[in-house]
């Protein structure tokens, strides 16, 4: 039987498939799926590589080393080596020493010096994307880190093809194929996420009587439902207007209840003032924020409670979220990934983010965010 433990990394995994899905521009989508590499396995370095179709790196996403070592290092990865290897075999490699692999070229002067390597492949369309790879974990990299980059690269290559897709739709909305995008929505995406789906139940080889376990998975499994959901909407919207995000307060709701259902934490969500509508990048910056500081409130704080509060007024966003756990020493706390998340999307927003904790007290993250500009209400 899985312990507390497992089924907690196994929630994370699904949690951060869930938020790949969700990106709706690849340059974001791209660089949470380094965070989130590093994260599920606990890398000090990590890094996604996209190839043409000669195997030749065309962008390169980093993350772990600093603007200063990555400029004196100079040009990117050429797609030689263990990389190329990843790429050109389409197969994943997990090694303790990347010196001991056969395709070690070797690194320039100023790269940091890294030891063990664990690479998958990325698809879209079973057509090689590029390369997901960690390095630096003491003790090497386990299986179970193995099929969380296995899960994360099918997570990855179904976001690419449903950032692809929905641009196909905005391109071509109104002409006569609507017809066969809307099949290959179906064919090539929606099989993509029910792939996730089972593959990560598969992975967690809960035993029949175990409920508890069994719940957990079918409520976290609707976290990738939701996505589905999303994708049928588009289509079902061919033969009228072009489809539009929900209200900010609403989708706040909806993420807020897929996180929680597999936890029996009661999360609760208060709504005041006319939230504005907001550009598709600003939603997307604030939902992170939110699943973040949810998502940590429910996996670490030991509460019994959480609170998430939206409000605005006509220059900006309010935004609360508050638990009554154990808290921690929020000053001299190291940001991880998270933290650090939550932190960059609210300065990109132009906005301001706080976090008040201290042990015994509970943690509270607020997150000002400055919407001058925008029109309308969507409550």
């Amino acid at each position: 039987m899985p312990d507390s433990g497992e089924r907690d990394d196994l929630l994370l995994v699904i949690e951060r498939a869930s938020t790949i899905i969700e990106q709706t521009d690849l340059e974001s989508l791209l660089n949470t799926t380094v965070d989130s590499a590093m994260e599920l396995t606990r890398a000090r370095y990590g890094a996604l590589a996209v190839v043409d179709p000669h195997g030749h790196v065309e962008e390169f996403h980093h993350r772990g080393i600093s603007s200063a070592t990555a400029d004196a290092i100079g040009d990117l990865p050429a797609g030689r080596g263990i990389l190329g290897d990843v790429a050109s075999h389409g197969a994943s490699i997990n090694i303790d020493r990347i010196e001991d692999h056969a395709g070690y070229t070797g690194m320039p002067p100023d790269h940091p010096r890294m030891s063990s390597f664990l690479g998958v492949p990325i698809r879209v369309r079973n057509k090689i994307f590029g390369n997901l790879y960690v390095t630096d974990k003491p003790g090497g990299f386990n299986e179970q880190d193995e099929i969380a980059m296995k899960a994360i690269a099918v997570a990855v290559g179904a976001g690419i093809d449903s950032i692809r897709m929905a641009k196909e739709l905005r391109d071509r909305a109104v002409k006569e194929d609507r017809a066969r995008i809307a099949r290959d929505v179906h064919d090539s995406i929606i099989q993509s996420l029910f792939a996730v789906g089972l593959g990560l139940q598969a992975k967690s080889a809960t035993p029949a009587d175990n409920l508890d376990m069994r719940t957990a998975m079918d409520d976290a499994a609707a976290a990738i439902d939701a996505s589905i959901a999303e994708l049928r909407r588009l289509i079902y919207d061919l033969h009228g207007d072009l489809p539009r995000r929900g209200s900010l307060a609403t989708e706040i709701k909806d993420l807020v209840t897929r996180l929680g259902g597999p936890h029996k934490v009661p999360v609760v969500v208060s709504v005041s003032g006319d939230v504005p509508e907001l550009d598709v990048s600003l939603i997307d910056d604030v939902l992170q924020i939110v699943r973040e500081a949810v998502s940590n409130a429910l996996r670490h704080s030991g509460a019994t409670s959480i609170s998430v509060s939206l409000s605005a007024d006509d220059r900006s966003l309010f935004l609360s979220i508050a638990d009554n756990g154990h808290g921690f020493d929020a000053p001299n706390a190291p940001w991880g990934l998270g933290l650090t998340n939550m932190r960059t999307r609210t300065k990109r927003a132009g906005g301001t983010l706080d976090i008040d904790s201290d042990h015994g007290r509970g943690t509270t993250v607020e997150a000002r965010i400055p919407v001058v500009g925008a029109s309308g209400s969507t409550n």
